[in-house]
Order: C-alpha cells, then structure tokens, then sequence
C-alpha cells in the first residue's frame, strides 16, 4: 500500500520531536532552531569526542577489514568538516534553520549515536574476547571523554542539547557497561539501568523546562517588540495630533490657534510687526463653476504663493475659508511702514498670475487690511479684528490693495458700532424715510419713474448713508423688517401717482436671497392695492452672488405677479451677462463707470457695445449718474432709452415729487431747462452726498 502524504508528514514530524526541532507551532519551531543551531556550532567536538574511542578500537582490531573501512569514512569526514569549518561562511549568507537543514544536522546526530555505541559496544567486545586486562582503562577513558565533553558542553552555552548529549554519549555508554558487567554483576548493572532512566528523565525534563522558559522569553520579546510598536504608533500619533493642532491640513500653513500663538511669542520677546488679513476676491465663483476641490487647489496655490513672496522670517496662516494671516516682524515697524506694505502690496500682485487647474485657468484677486502692532500688544485678536475692519474699507474702495488700519478707520469703525446699537433697538417708523430720484424717458423727455432711495436721520448720529446702514441691517438681520417698511410706505405715497409713472424700488441682497420674501412681497402689494405693473424692483448682480437659486426663484414669483424687474448696476462686476442668460428681466440699468468712461473714445465704444447688446436683447436701458450735459448727450447718441442722475434730477422728498407731478410733462428737447430747474431749486432736495439706494455694496452718491 502506498504512503499517503498525510503520512508522511507524519513522519517527518515524529523525526523532528526526536532530533529535538520542535515545529508544531512558532514558538517551539523557533527552539527547535535555536536547539540545532546549537547543536551545530559545538558538532565538531562530537567528532573528535568518536575519533578518541576509535583510536583505541583501531588499536585493537586493526586487522579487521570493517575496522579499517569506518576508520577511512570517518576519517574522510573529520578532514572534509575541518575544511569546512576553517572557511567562516561568507558575509550576507542567512544562518537560518530550515525543516531540511534541522533534519541532516539530525541525521548527522542520529549517525554519530549510532558510531558512538559501535565504537563502545567494539570496545567492549574486544575487551572481554582478547585483552580482558584493558576494561578498566578503556571504560576510564570513555568516562573520562564523556566528563570533559559534558563539562565542554556547558562551558559552551549549550543549553539546547540535553536529547542530542543523552543519544550521543550516555546512551553507548550504558549499553557498553551493561554488556561488561551483566553477567557479573547484577547489581551494579541495574544501578546502571536506573541511572541511565533517571537521566533519560532529567535529560528530558531539563528539554522541557528550557521549552517553557524559552516560550516565556519569547512571549516576553513578542510583549517588548508589540510595546515598542506601540510606543512608535503613539509618537506618530502625538506628532500628527500635534501637527494638526498648529497647521491647517488643506494648505500646510499654521491655523488660526498657532498663527496667533507665534504672534503673540514674536511680540512678547520685544518685537514689533505688521499683522495684515488677507481675503481672496472672486473666490466663490470659482467653487460654484469649478467645484470644491478646484477651490481647494486653489487655495493650496494662494499659500504656496504668500509663502515665497514673504521674507522667510514671516509666518503665513490660513485664518479661515479663504481668509489668510501674514506677520512680518522688524525692528523698527514706523520706519519701515512703507517697506513693510510694499510688500503686503506685492503678495497680493503674486495672486493675480493666472491658476492653472485640471479643467481651466482660473484668476483670483486678494484685498489686505493691515495693522501695526506693537511689542505692548496684548490682545491680537482685537489687533485681527482690526485688520479685518481695514479690509472691509479695502474693497469697498475697489479691492486688490493693501489697507492700513488708521485714525479715520478708527473713527468710522466706531461710528459703525454706533449704528449697529441704534439698529438694534430701532423702530422701523422712527427716522426712517424715503426720497425719489426721477427716471427720465432720454428720447421723449417725459417723468418715466421714480426710484425710491432709503434715508435714515438719527437725532445724534446724523444723516446715516444707505451704504453704511444697509449691511449692518443685513447682518444683524433687520432687513427684511425694513425693507417691508419702506415698500409700504412707498406704495402708500406712490398710489396717486398718475400713470404711466412708476415707482422703482431696491432690493437688498440678503431680502431677496431669504426664503419667502417674494411671498411677502406680494402679500403687502396685494394688501395695499397698489397696480403689481407700476412697480418696478432693482437688483444687483451682488445680491444674486449670495444665494443664485432662491434669488431667481423670487424674481420668478415677482414677475407672475405682475412686477417688472430691473438689473441694476449692470457692468460693473463679471457675472451681469450669466445673469442676463439665466434669468429674465425688463429693463436693464447701466453702471456709472462705463457712463464716465465713456467721455473716452474707448469707453465711449464700449458704452455702444452694452447699449446695442441690452437692445439686441429686447430690454430698455437706463443709464445711471448723469451728471454733465456731456453724459447727457453721450447716453442719448449712443442710444441709451432712460436716464438718472444730478443732471437730470437731485433726490426729492415727498412735496418735491408732488410738485413735480401737478406739472406738465416737459420735454428734453425743449423745456430741459426747466424740467431740471424745478428741483435743482431747493424745494424738497437732498444732499448729494445722500445719494444711494438699498443695496449691500456702496453706490456712488451721483445717481
């Protein structure tokens, strides 16, 4: 019957626990290794341990042919493991126990046991047939070998070798003794046997216990190798906790919490600096068109950029969303103020250059509100807070610069927070009124509209700019409740106009972009029983950039109900023309900067362009903040249908805009004189630094 592979294994694995390597698990293979690694590094002295005994067999038996032949083996076997061990391995060559190489060096054991009890049962056998005279010496001499080996043994360290030492030497021993004095003396020949046992047992014992301590051993490197790769898994962890707490994980920059923790270390060693906030323009678009992960590329490139721009001592820091730290420390920060924006200035033409991405190139622009501090600065939050009012002040001025936090921000940051407290406790009614710029037909001359311009006169603060007021509202969340206010009172004061005069109100971007406003809207116009087709809503393309959907869903709800719907401020960003696509309106107001530039025969054509495009469109134009008879007569000749301005009409109060009623119609092109002469009088005027209407970005005074 064929051997089974099963049984095979078997075997092999009986082999194995005889030779002493160990393989039912790792941690016995691993002793059974380390036990023939032992056995290795001392075989040698087996060999000469046979060779002695030999010697003595060779002596006496010489003339016998088995003699000779074993002697020759052994001896060609001795030479060639000699040679072997005078070469050292070569450097590099693993020393690793194998199943193979455990099972020859086994073998190898098994063979020279089996040589050894050959030698002493010869020697026994000589000694009792020819020279019975030389037991004694003989047996001394094995003895005395097996004493000097034994004690070899244990000054070599080999603590493995207890099963290879009992098959090698006590065993052929024993059997050679127990030839020799059986017969004559029981006894002693069974203290033999007895002895013999009890080493097998203690042999085997010792095996065991050197097992369990090994295990134990190992256990405890496996605990030590497992603490240690924990203790490196917890230092990568503390590190990038640690990293994460100081720097942002989209950019690499410092955060918020340790930007301003190293300004603060910077200050407190005596050092003064300029502490500047820097905010990306035009950033949103970019996440709505491209999507987020290209506004994040996009940042990674701002940061990078800040990075090589700034002198290597400074600290750069993503504060926030796209809002990013610069602090640059010097000796003396008055003397180097100038060097010290110049370079605020230059980090920000840096973030002009084109931004490639995977699907476009994209630009961005980056306004900056800067603040010198002081080494005495103790709280740079309030040092950011101003910084950040110095950017609010950098683009509304136009954007893309640098701006210095200064006595006159100083003045009007306070005076904003005077506004917010008054806005808060703020009675819609109380001091809140209203004032009527007319709009005038260019081609016929005659009252077309009048746009309704918030005012707000506080007892202490004075006259308050719609352009200061309007966004404090906005964000403290008034604006819905004003904005009601006033359409009500302007559809009030508007109900006995005759048509087909029309009243045109402004719609803050936070009202229109809020849930429910058009709702709201034609509930108060329903409720008033004011004509949905005399009212006109202007909008800028601003107030769609806050919330796109909603806004154009409210303009849709406008519309069904019958009002009309005006772009206003149209040129003056870079998203009029998606607007213009996306949502339809009725008539289209023309920015004041392309009605000055246009005193320029480029502006001029450009002017023409935008004027035949709106007409291509089939939208009537109106074209804001005439002012000279120049703009007059430009808007007319290039085409323009309406017009607004100081020219043609100041804001007039509520009796100014009766007055002008009761009158006829005039006509441009006769009687402009007087049409404008009515309220350029006096009667019912404002200020024309009063000018502006209800929107969150400034609007220049000249309407």
């Amino acid at each position: 019957m064929p051997i089974g592979w099963e049984d095979r294994v078997k075997a092999l694995r009986r082999v194995d626990r005889l030779i002493g390597f160990e393989s039912d698990n790792a941690i016995a293979l691993e002793f059974g290794r380390e036990r023939i690694k032992s056995v290795r590094k001392i075989i040698h002295v087996y060999y000469l341990a046979i060779l002695a005994p030999f010697a003595g067999v060779a002596w006496l038996r010489w003339d016998h042919p088995a003699t000779r032949l074993v002697g020759a083996i052994l001896l060609l076997a001795v030479v060639l493991r000699f040679r072997h061990w005078m070469y050292p391995r070569p450097p590099g060559q693993s020393e690793d126990v194998n199943p193979v190489t455990a099972r020859v060096t086994g073998g190898m054991v098994v063979l020279l046991s089996c040589a050894q009890s050959y030698f002493y049962l010869s020697i026994a056998f000589a000694s009792a047939a020819a020279l019975p005279q030389g037991i004694e010496w003989l047996q001394i001499l094995s003895l005395g070998l097996l004493t000097a080996l034994a004690q070899g043994a244990a000054l070599t360290g080999i603590i493995f070798a207890s099963r290879v030492i009992f098959f090698c030497f006590v065993l052929p021993l024993v059997l050679a003794i127990l030839y020799l004095f059986a017969a004559e003396n029981l006894a002693a020949s069974s203290a033999v046997v007895v002895l013999t046992a009890v080493s097998f047992y203690l042999a085997e014992t010792s095996h065991r216990m050197q097992l369990r301590l090994f295990k134990a051993q190992y256990d405890a490197d496996e605990a030590l190798s497992r603490m240690g790769k924990v203790n490196l898994e917890l230092t990568e962890a503390r590190r990038k906790v640690q990293h994460r707490a100081e720097y942002d994980d989209l950019t690499g920059v410092r955060n918020r919490f340790a930007f301003i923790r190293d300004v603060e270390e910077i200050l407190a060693d005596g050092h003064c600096g300029l502490l500047a906030l820097v905010d990306l323009d035009r950033f949103k678009p970019i996440n709505d068109l491209y999507g987020h992960h290209a506004g994040d590329q996009v940042l990674r490139y701002v940061a990078r950029r800040l990075q090589r721009v700034v002198p290597p001592h400074a600290i750069v820091g993503r504060l926030g969303g796209d809002e990013f730290g610069l602090f640059v420390s010097g000796p003396d920060c008055v003397k180097e103020m100038s060097s010290l924006v110049a370079m605020c200035d230059r980090a920000l033409d840096c973030l002009r250059s084109p931004i490639r991405l995977a699907n476009g190139v994209v630009r961005v622009g980056a306004s900056a509100g800067a603040r010198l501090v002081a080494p005495d600065t103790t709280d740079v939050g309030q040092a950011l807070r101003e910084a950040d009012v110095a950017l609010y002040v950098a683009k509304r001025e136009g954007g893309e610069t640098t701006k210095l936090f200064d006595q006159k921000i100083s003045d009007e940051t306070l005076r904003t927070h005077a506004i917010e407290a008054e806005l808060i406790k703020l009675d819609s009614d109380e001091y809140l009124s209203l004032a009527y710029q007319p709009i005038v037909n260019l081609r016929t001359g005659e009252l077309a509209s009048f746009e309704a311009l918030a005012r707000w006169y506080h007892p202490t603060l004075g006259e308050v700019s719609p352009v200061q007021f309007i966004p404090i509202a906005e964000r403290l969340g008034r604006i819905r409740e004003i904005t009601l206010t006033l359409l009500e009172k302007a559809v009030e004061f508007a109900a006995d106009w005759q048509p087909p005069c029309r009243l045109s109100f402004n719609l803050s971007a936070a009202h229109i972009c809020s849930e429910n406003a058009a709702d709201e809207i034609v509930a108060l116009i329903s409720r008033k029983q004011f004509p949905s087709s005399r009212l006109q809503f202007e909008i800028t393309e601003t107030a769609m950039l806050v919330n796109f959907e909603v806004a154009r869903r409210n303009v849709e709800i406008l519309r069904r109900a019958g009002c009309r719907i005006a772009l206003d401020d149209f040129g003056a960003g870079f998203a009029s023309l998606v607007y213009l696509r996306e949502i339809k309106f009725d008539k289209v107001k023309i920015d004041g900067s392309l009605i000055r530039e246009a005193r320029h025969p480029k502006g001029r054509d450009m002017l023409r362009g935008v004027i035949k495009m709106i007409e291509a469109m089939k939208l009537e134009s109106v074209a804001e903040y005439i002012a000279t008879t120049e703009d007059h007569e430009t808007a007319l000749a290039l085409g323009a249908g309406f017009g607004q301005g100081f020219y043609l009409g100041r804001p007039l109060s509520r009796g100014g805009v009766l007055d002008l009623l009761r009158q006829h119609r005039p006509r441009l092109s006769g009687d402009m004189e007087s049409f404008r002469g009515l309220h350029a009088s006096g009667r019912g005027t404002l200020k024309a630094d009063a000018m502006g209407g209800m929107r969150s970005l400034p609007v220049p005074a000249n309407r």
